[in-house]
């Protein structure tokens, strides 16, 4: 078994790290080189890849933002794996024993997700963890993250709604996770991270009880 003292970076640094990394506002970044300054109090005043693709366009700000922010949880959690290994190693044949361990890649995912959440370069708001979710589900489960993207973008196809589609792909991709990965205490990381991320939606999932949520038309 992987040791903590051969991670290669200490589990507090690498949780720091995390939310460092995850508090970075590249949603405000990109719509400013677009020239829209104020993003904040436009569309629906997220500074996720949403919001950006509804106020500046989907190309390129939108991607530009979605990729960013997805990456956001991407690194933070390649950055605990061992070099040269990830969690894809079962795939190849590689003993589980050669992994760090999963309930610290969990834990700084989650760390990623509330810098996302509550940034303290906006006075500790920020968006709604989508994106950054998905780049930690991304390395840790990639089948979970390919079942919910394709959720996110049946969903999106058919109601035109950004965060009912993003509450079926998370809720996709945590269903095929449990049902594809062990189960441990790792998981409680990964269900408090989604947990923020529903709390997070929570004005929206009033909205589309009430049948008022806004419909993305594109730019």
């Amino acid at each position: 078994m992987v040791t903590e003292s051969e991670l290669g970076i200490a589990p507090l640094l690498s949780l720091a790290v995390g939310f460092f990394l995850g508090s970075i506002p590249f949603g405000l970044l990109v719509a400013k080189a677009f020239k829209v300054k104020d993003l904040a109090s436009r569309g629906s005043g997220n500074i996720g890849a949403t919001n950006v693709a509804r106020v500046v366009g989907f190309w390129p700000a939108g991607a530009i933002t979605l990729a960013l922010d997805t990456l956001k949880g991407v690194l933070p959690v390649i950055l605990v794996l061992r070099p040269g290994f990830s969690l894809w190693a079962p795939a190849i044949g590689l003993s589980p024993d050669t992994l760090p361990p999963l309930a610290l890649a969990w834990a700084v995912g989650l760390s990623a997700v509330f810098g996302h959440c509550f940034s303290p370069w906006l006075n500790f708001r920020g968006g709604k963890g989508v994106a950054t979710g998905l780049g930690v589900i991304l390395v840790l489960s990639p089948v979970s993250a390919a079942f919910g993207v394709a959720s996110f973008v049946f969903v999106f196809m058919m109601r035109r709604i950004g965060s009912l589609s993003s509450i079926a792909g998370l809720s996709t991709a945590a269903l095929v996770h449990v049902i594809h990965q062990p189960t441990g205490a790792h998981l409680w990381f990964g269900l408090i991270m989604i947990w923020i991320i529903l709390i997070r939606h929570q004005a929206n999932i009033d909205a589309l009880l009430e049948d008022r949520e806004n419909v993305f038309r594109g730019h």
